[in-house]
């Protein structure tokens, strides 16, 4: 395998996608520069339909949008996976010496179909048809991990209790967090246990709805959630306590130091979690001990306000707090 083929794959592993549709796009692009003048085709499987829709497609082979029914005893010739679709249908589309790779799913269900035909309708090369294999996998795993993503949604959708959760990130709301925490406040006072309120501030919210919409901004909304999900511990809470703001509460936090590493993780996260996405965030964040606070609910206004107070930033440039009065 050529030096520029490795690069070329190296680089399709290290990147984060935003959406399938990224995925399907670069492994096309790899799989298209192995083979110049090559035919490629994507298709997703419809088991019920007993049909392959070409969802995607490069080259002069089989056409974009086009169906071709699942096998009914003239399979098409190349690979096991190829033998899933008619061949004459398949045929009747482009030409004849194609070889394919499935996009299998865990349970063994073959959800797609990544096809190749060499150039002006020869074989493949044996080297197309390795990389077609390393593509398939690569699009399953992606497949998968979006369906399954938004089947954990939907079951937090029909599990939580609408009126103590944001139903945007199906995070607790603002209430929630407050009585929550309220024990976690006595300890601190007491000394007991030292706490930290972070707020995370999106900023500009308004502005990105006017111009990526309602959805996108909402989708960046929850990328933030659950990257600040996977930086905090179980013994720390979080929140979504306004529209453009979250709140993580860390308990036992090793003072500020401790609560700008939990910061610092979390961005280094996101900044692999957003890659890809066509709008940018805006963030600023602040951060209050609990314990120098009257009440739960000024701990977080505290917050909220340095959060407002500190400098935006974007990904990639030096954390930028306000700095906590009072803290040890």
């Amino acid at each position: 395998m050529s030096t520029q083929i490795l690069d070329a794959l190296s680089r399709l592993a290290a990147r984060r996608f935003g959406s399938f549709a990224d995925a399907a796009t670069d492994v096309l692009d790899l799989l298209e520069s192995a083979c110049p003048g090559g035919s490629l085709a994507l298709g997703q499987v419809d088991w019920d339909e007993g049909s392959c829709r070409m969802i995607d497609a490069r080259g002069d082979g089989v056409p974009r949008g086009s169906v071709i029914p699942l096998s009914r005893g003239v399979p098409a010739t190349g690979s096991a996976a190829g033998d899933l679709l008619d061949g004459e249908s398949l045929a009747a589309l482009g030409p004849a010496n194609w070889v394919a790779a499935p996009l299998d799913a865990a349970d063994g269900r073959v959800i797609g179909l990544l096809l190749a035909t060499g150039a002006d309708g020869a074989t493949p090369p044996r080297e197309l048809a390795q990389l077609l294999l390393i593509g398939a996998r690569l699009l399953s795993y992606e497949w998968e991990s979006i369906s399954s993503r938004a089947e954990l949604r939907r079951l937090a959708e029909v599990a939580r209790d609408r009126a103590s959760t944001d139903p945007v990130t199906g995070l607790p709301n603002r209430d929630t967090l407050l009585a929550a925490i309220e024990r976690e406040w006595e300890l601190s006072k007491r000394g007991t246990v030292e706490s930290y309120v972070v707020v995370c501030h999106v900023r500009d919210r308004e502005a990105l709805i006017e111009r990526y919409g309602e959805a996108m901004t909402n989708l960046l909304v929850k990328d933030v959630a659950e990257v600040l999900g996977g930086a905090i511990r179980r013994t720390d809470y979080l929140a979504r306590v306004s529209p453009d703001g979250l709140s993580a509460v860390l308990v036992g936090c090793k003072g500020t130091e401790g609560a700008l590493a939990f910061l610092g993780r979390a961005e280094r996260a996101l900044e692999r979690a957003t890659e890809g996405r066509p709008a940018g965030l805006q963030l600023s964040y602040g951060i209050r001990r609990l314990a120098d606070a009257a009440s739960t609910n000024e701990a977080l206004e505290l917050a909220e306000i340095s959060a407002r107070t500190s400098p935006a930033r974007r990904h990639g440039t030096p954390l930028a707090v306000a700095p906590p009065r009072g803290s040890a």
